[in-house]
């Protein structure tokens, strides 16, 4: 049975008189989880996100780490075990060099120097960073600064990593490169949530889908049933993935049997026509 490592129960949150942002929200989040959180903008998706790393407290409702209810004590615990990479990384780089920037959460955590080190030189290799590791953060490019503010969480090295809006800003190339980090993430045996507008991105990469709407979660389950089902999409103001529709319009066409399996990238599809 595998592990579950992060609940959110009964979840409620307002940032002031009249403005609700979380209504009752439950989640639990197994060990080794690809999970896309959708939603449109306001639906809840980042006040959950600070919640469940405890940058926020809730109103009501509680946060468990592996069982273990998280009060005001153990904050600084949760947010070691469970790593935030922020929508703007401008937000999250404080320090003057790319090196200096990835060694702060470490060396916060007060290791030795050598694992500081050890750990800095990791997220660099893992993010392509190493070359711009004497270089001051603000003045690289949009997609490079975002490699370093994952680079920042990598370095904590937590158990869970949520993903604010990752691909946004970023272009094709950056977007790919960003799969194949995820990708050694999960080989490493971490946890994943992303919020993401993309569709695309999110079901070509996600097992599971959570969907927000109004502060609370309308449909939770795996991705390719989340994604096909018209009434979700509508309610959480989505659209279907061009690959599903793709696969619709073959279906329709006869030239897929009604039970060929869905595909999730161009590769999938090209083996399904023998091309």
């Amino acid at each position: 049975m595998e592990e579950v490592l992060l609940q959110a129960e009964n979840l409620s949150y307002s940032y002031g008189p009249g403005t609700k942002a979380l209504h009752d929200v439950s989640l639990s989040v197994k060990k080794g989880e690809k999970i896309a959180v959708l939603g449109s903008n306001g639906a809840g998706k980042s006040t959950c996100f600070l919640n469940l790393n405890g940058v926020l407290m809730p109103d009501t409702g509680t946060i468990r780490y592996k069982g273990k209810e998280i009060g005001k004590k153990d904050l600084n615990e949760l947010r070691k075990e469970v790593g935030i990479v922020f929508q703007d990384a401008d937000n999250q780089i404080i320090a003057s060099t790319v090196s200096a920037e990835v060694s702060f959460g470490p060396m916060n955590l007060r290791l030795s120097k050598d694992e500081v080190k050890q750990r800095v030189e990791m997220a660099l290799k893992s993010m392509n960073l190493m070359m711009f590791q004497d270089r001051p953060p603000h003045y690289l490019s949009g997609g490079e600064k975002k490699r370093v503010s994952i680079a920042d969480i990598i370095a904590m090295e937590p158990e869970v990593i949520i993903f604010d809006e990752p691909t946004a800003s970023l272009d094709p190339v950056n977007v790919e490169m960003l799969t194949q980090v995820l990708d050694e993430m999960t080989r490493m045996g971490k946890t994943l949530l992303i919020s993401t507008h993309d569709v695309d991105f999110a079901y070509k990469w996600a097992d599971r889908a959570v969907v927000f709407a109004g502060g609370t979660i309308i449909a939770d389950g795996p991705v390719a049933d989340i994604l096909a089902s018209d009434s979700v999409l509508n309610q959480g103001n989505l659209r279907k993935p061009v690959l599903m529709e793709v696969y619709d319009s073959l279906v329709r066409s006869r030239i897929l049997p009604e039970e060929s399996p869905r595909f999730k990238d161009t590769q999938e599809l090209n083996r399904l026509l023998n091309i």
